[in-house]
C-alpha cells in the first residue's frame, strides 16, 4: 500500500468527516487532508456552513479573507474547537485560532493555525498480527492579505502551510497551498441600513504534496460562491440570511447550504440552516442549529449539527468558538 493510499485509508476510518464516504475513500481521488474543509466558526456552522459571504468573521482566513475589508469591524480574533460528539471524545477534533486586522480601510492582514487530532487506529504486520497503533495528526498555518478596490470590492490571497503525520513511522507530508477570495457589497435602498454581499473563493490551490515514497497526493481543491443579506428591521434587531454553493473538484462533491441568524437586543443570537448534499458522497443532507451571546466586543457561539446520516461521525456533533470583534 502506498503512502497516499494509506492516508486515504486512515481518512476512511473517520469517514473523513467532510467526505463521509468510507467506501469511496480508497477508490476516488478526493484529495488528502480533508480536515481543511471542516467547519471552524460556530457562527457559520450554525447556518449549515454558509460562510463565503458572511462578514465580520474573525475566522475569515478560513472562509474568504476578502470579507475582512467589507464588514463593519476592523479587527478580530477567535479560538475554536470541534466537532465534539455527545461523549465529548477528544479524538477527531479540530482545534484552532484565527484573526484579522485592518490597519486602514484598504488593507487587511489575516492569520490562523489549525491542528487536527485523529483517532487511534490498530496496525497489523504482514502476517496479520497486531503491530501497535497509529494516531494521525494534521496541521495547517495560514497568512492572508486583502486589498479593497474602490468602496465596495475586495480581493484576497492566502498562503497555507500544511503538514500531515499519519503516525505509522513514515516521514510527515508537507506542502503549501493558496486561496483566492473576492467579495462585493451593495445596499438595499428599500430598507434603511440593509446591505447585500456576494463572495467567491477558490481554496487549496497548489502543487501536489510529495509523500516519503515519492508518490504525489493532491489536496482537496474547493470552490464556493455565496451571497448574504443583512436586514436591520427594528431597533436592536437584525436578520441575516446566507446561501452558499460549494464544489470540491477532487471527487466531484457538490453541496448547497442555506442559513439564517437573528440578533435580538444586540446581545442574543439564534441560528439555523440546512445543507443539501449528494447521497453517496460528501456531507450529504443535514440540519444545523446555533446560538450566541454578545457582550461588548466578546462573542461566544455554539453550533449543533443534526439530522444527517446516522453513520456519519459528524452527525449530532457540536462546535464552539469564542473571540472578539473591534
Amino acid at each position: 500500500m502506498s503512502i497516499c493510499q494509506s492516508i486515504r485509508y486512515f481518512s476512511a476510518t473517520f469517514l473523513f468527516a467532510t467526505g463521509g464516504y468510507a467506501a469511496q475513500a480508497q477508490t476516488t481521488d478526493a484529495g488528502i487532508m480533508p480536515f481543511l474543509g471542516l467547519e471552524t466558526n460556530a457562527r457559520t456552522a450554525g447556518m449549515a456552513g454558509a460562510a463565503t459571504a458572511v462578514t465580520d468573521n474573525p475566522l475569515a482566513v478560513y472562509t474568504n479573507a476578502a470579507l475582512s475589508l467589507i464588514g463593519e469591524r476592523h479587527a478580530g480574533g477567535t479560538l475554536f474547537s470541534g466537532p465534539w460528539n455527545t461523549a465529548f471524545d477528544s479524538a477527531n477534533v479540530l482545534y484552532g485560532v484565527g484573526g484579522f486586522y485592518t490597519p486602514d480601510s484598504r488593507n487587511a492582514l489575516l492569520a490562523g493555525v489549525r491542528y487536527f487530532r485523529g483517532p487511534s487506529v490498530g496496525l497489523t504486520d504482514e502476517q496479520g498480527f497486531p503491530a501497535g497503533t497509529a494516531r494521525p495528526q494534521d496541521l495547517s498555518a495560514e497568512v492572508g492579505y486583502g486589498r479593497r478596490i474602490g468602496r465596495n470590492l475586495a480581493f484576497s490571497l492566502t498562503a497555507r502551510y500544511v503538514r500531515s503525520d499519519q503516525g505509522f513511522g513514515e516521514k510527515p507530508m508537507q506542502g503549501v497551498s493558496f486561496d483566492i477570495g473576492a467579495a462585493y457589497r451593495g445596499t438595499l435602498r428599500a430598507v434603511e441600513g440593509a446591505r447585500w454581499i456576494v463572495g467567491l473563493r477558490l481554496a487549496d490551490i497548489g502543487p501536489d504534496v510529495k509523500a516519503s515514497d515519492g508518490e504525489r497526493c493532491g489536496l482537496p481543491i474547493r470552490g464556493s460562491l455565496g451571497g448574504s443579506l443583512h436586514l436591520p428591521f427594528r431597533s436592536n434587531h437584525v436578520l441575516g440570511i446566507a446561501l452558499d454553493l460549494s464544489h470540491q473538484f477532487r471527487g466531484g462533491i457538490t453541496g448547497l447550504a442555506a442559513g439564517a441568524e437573528y440578533t435580538f437586543f444586540r446581545h442574543g443570537v439564534v441560528r439555523g440552516g440546512y445543507h443539501f448534499g449528494q447521497k453517496n458522497k460528501g456531507t450529504g443532507n443535514y440540519a444545523s442549529l446555533g446560538c450566541g451571546f454578545i457582550a461588548g466586543p466578546v462573542r461566544c457561539d455554539a453550533a449543533w449539527r443534526l439530522g444527517g446520516d446516522k453513520f456519519n461521525p459528524l452527525n449530532d456533533t457540536f462546535l464552539f468558538s469564542v473571540g472578539f470583534l473591534l
